[in-house]
């Protein structure tokens, strides 16, 4: 029995691309909704992941799923039973509301249907009943409304595909975005506790960003104004996404010569360009791990793995 069934969300198709790519990133295998494995992922990273159920048990009946249930070592304090509906089965509600009772019965504690602070679950997939811990992932949009920010700032969900796809499991990595404009991915990053920095070569942009980041508690001294050419310091990964010249006009040699600094100055880098610029990062000196595309209308942003071979 796998320990995890992850529920996706429903993407529309300019997001498939990253979606698709996100997914096969941590779960090495092909979409699926609704996916079973054993990889702990926290839920929390992801833009796409809709819930995760941690399974306790599974069985063919509700009956079994009560009777095991009967033998664990379990006690919650306000937790409530539900089922979780599912686009691949048809289930009465009225039946659901009592077989969550049943199921509710042999669990020791206090229950509150109203607000509870666990959430127990089961569910029916493929002739098969699974019980366990819901977690919802309610606040991925947390920092979306900033105070501060332009019509061509990157989308929240292209700064965490990009976090993600970066960092892969390796979560206690050094982070630098130099380009971070009002700061998206550096409030992205530091809200899932990763270690972050950000720095922008406009004066004026940086210190919004840095109000952005102390409107939502974190320290405004994360962010500084700097042109790239004068950091110093190494990171393990740089998240940037080049200028293309909305406000003033900004060559691809420009936008190439920031690649090479950030060659210079980490491990990695997830790069989001608007146009294809694979060939001149290979020349660079970099290989591309994986890429995807966002797509809206007829802007395109390319979201680039780029990695150092030693």
């Amino acid at each position: 029995m796998k320990k995890y069934l992850y529920v996706y969300n429903y993407y529309p198709q300019f997001e498939e691309s990253m979606a698709l790519m996100e997914f096969h990133n941590i779960f090495h295998a092909d979409y699926e909704k609704y996916h079973f494995t054993d990889i702990d992922f926290n839920i929390k990273r992801s833009v796409f992941i809709k819930a995760r159920l941690t399974i306790f048990h599974a069985a063919k009946s509700v009956a079994e799923l009560v009777d095991l249930l009967k033998h664990d070592d379990l006690y919650y304090e306000d937790f409530k039973v539900e089922y979780y509906k599912n686009d691949l089965t048809h289930y009465d509600y009225q039946r659901s509301l009592k077989e969550a009772s049943m199921l509710s019965d042999p669990i020791p504690g206090t229950t509150d249907l109203e607000h509870p602070k666990v959430e127990l679950a089961f569910t029916y997939i493929k002739d098969t009943y699974y019980f366990g811990l819901l977690e919802r992932n309610k606040d991925w949009h947390k920092y979306e409304v900033k105070p501060y920010s332009y019509s061509h700032s990157l989308p929240l969900k292209c700064a965490r595909v990009a976090l993600n796809l970066g960092l892969g499991s390796a979560i206690h990595d050094t982070i630098i975005d130099p380009c971070c404009g009002v700061g998206t991915v550096v409030l992205e990053g530091l809200g899932l506790g990763f270690q972050i920095v950000g720095s922008d070569i406009n004066r004026y942009v940086s210190y919004k960003a840095r109000l952005n980041l102390k409107h939502f508690g974190f320290d405004p001294l994360l962010i500084t104004k700097r042109d790239i050419h004068d950091i110093q310091e190494h990171y393990n990964l740089c998240i940037m996404d080049v200028p293309y010249g909305v406000v003033v006009p900004f060559s691809i040699e420009e936008q190439l010569d920031l690649i090479r600094e950030a060659y210079r100055i980490s491990d990695r880098l997830v790069v989001i360009t608007h146009v294809n610029l694979n060939e001149q990062i290979e020349e660079i000196g970099y290989t591309i791990k994986d890429q995807c595309v966002y797509k809206r209308g007829n802007f395109e942003r390319f979201i680039t793995l780029c990695v150092k071979e030693c």
